[in-house]
């Protein structure tokens, strides 16, 4: 009967863990369709165990194991050991929050600046000097593969090229071009939580394009020991299946009264596209004009697009 319970139980976690929306803290939303059938597996194990026993209930008495074997082909401690084990898990699921990946976390796993190709002439101000920035030899086998219909379709312009280079066998040519063509038509872009992965993407390589342009955008806030008193780092969790293949985005920020604000706060900063020469890389930046601190917003992780289509 204590296995039934236990299985009643699992089932019973992930079912709250559901309704509460707290999964999405564990899984990418693509990913719970596997989750909601292991729901109704334990569920349908539960009853299952349930009816045997109760099938059994009153009829000749079996020997000490279910097998029917004597005693003593089993370890005394196996089986309270491996109840112990899913005690601990219900009780997690169901006593201990969810917590966010924070920035203790993107320190230890690293995290990705959006790089950029280097302007003919930086402005003054900028940080360090311009080295040539070091050719890309290794390639990934994809990145030169001719899927079906594609060596039918038109020349890609060198932005276009660089995305399909970063992105590999995830590149929608369709996709990305219809949206760089929608952003440059703006003259502020809000970035969004759904399309927060693929716009700066895009953004990263039009920069020349968008340079000075208002951009809007939102996350918590990560800082290294590199980073003075004017600068930090807007970051987002990119989540393409689970927590264990979470990747830390960040985009470099700079302006006034940036110290006021602590370490993993959320933050919106509105500013303009810039770019700074950091560490020998050119990267993407945002020159601040207004930052305020927001609450963590409900869909605190990203998305890249080929997983989005099967967000709900």
């Amino acid at each position: 009967m204590l296995k039934a319970i236990i299985l009643l139980l699992l089932a019973i976690m992930q079912v709250k863990l559901i309704y509460t929306g707290d999964i999405l803290y564990f899984l990418a939303p693509q990913m719970l369709a596997f989750f909601y059938f292991s729901t109704f597996s334990f569920l349908f194990l539960a009853a299952y165990k349930a009816m045997i026993i109760l099938a059994e209930t009153g009829l000749v008495k079996h020997d000490s194991c279910d097998c029917g074997c004597p005693d003593g082909h089993e370890s005394n401690l196996g089986r309270p050991v491996m109840y112990a084990l899913f005690c601990i898990l219900l009780g997690l699921g169901f006593f201990v929050q969810p917590k966010l990946l924070d920035s203790s976390v993107a320190q230890k796993k690293g995290i990705i600046y959006h790089q950029i190709q280097p302007r003919e002439r930086l402005e003054d101000d900028q940080v360090g000097d311009v080295y040539d920035q070091p050719e890309e030899i290794d390639h990934e086998w994809w990145e030169n593969y001719v899927f079906e219909g594609e060596e039918h379709s038109e020349a890609l312009d060198k932005e276009q090229e660089a995305l399909k280079q970063d992105l590999g066998i995830w590149y929608d040519s369709d996709y990305y071009q219809e949206l760089a063509e929608r952003l440059l038509s703006m003259d502020r872009i809000v970035v969004d939580e759904k399309g927060f992965l693929d716009i700066m993407m895009v953004i990263a390589a039009y920069q020349d394009e968008f340079q000075d342009r208002e951009i809007e955008l939102s996350g918590f806030v990560y800082r290294d020991h590199m980073m003075d008193d004017s600068e930090l780092a807007v970051t987002r969790t990119a989540i393409t299946c689970c927590l264990a293949d979470a990747t830390f985005y960040g985009i470099l920020v700079r302006g006034q009264g940036l110290a006021d604000f602590a370490t993993d706060s959320w933050i919106k900063v509105t500013g303009k596209i810039d770019q700074a020469f950091v560490f020998d890389q050119n990267m993407l930046m945002i020159r601040a004009d207004n930052v305020q601190q927001i609450p963590v917003p409900e869909s605190p992780y990203v998305y890249p697009y080929i997983y989005r289509q099967y967000m709900p």
